[in-house]
């Protein structure tokens, strides 16, 4: 129940269930992507979702080259990439290849 005021216990930090591990397989995986994926374009956003369910972003090369770097085995990483008619969300499933291409 809440009330006019609102409390410090209404304003928790939302946490996401935790999963054995993510099903990303509707996704097109970055590896895949036919010539090499844009890792630097400032058109492509990473999204991490780590291990404790927090969600960031990076948009900016430094912060791209900063969240590779910082993200386990266990985490979720995303990248956006606008395609022609609408944004296309890709699995990053080789941390390995994205972090050299990010340099």
């Amino acid at each position: 129940m809440h009330d006019e005021t609102g409390t410090a216990a209404d304003k928790k930090v939302q946490v996401m269930p935790r999963f054995a591990e993510f099903n990303a397989s509707s996704l097109r995986r970055t590896s895949a992507v036919e010539g090499a994926f844009p890792w630097r374009g400032q058109t492509v956003t990473l999204i991490r979702i780590d291990a404790k369910g927090i969600v960031t972003q990076a948009t900016r090369i430094t912060e791209k080259r900063t969240m590779l770097a910082q993200a386990g085995p266990k985490d979720l990483i995303l990248a956006a990439w606008p395609g022609q008619w609408s944004q296309d969300v890709f699995l990053v499933d080789d941390l390995k290849a994205a972090r050299e291409e990010v340099g």
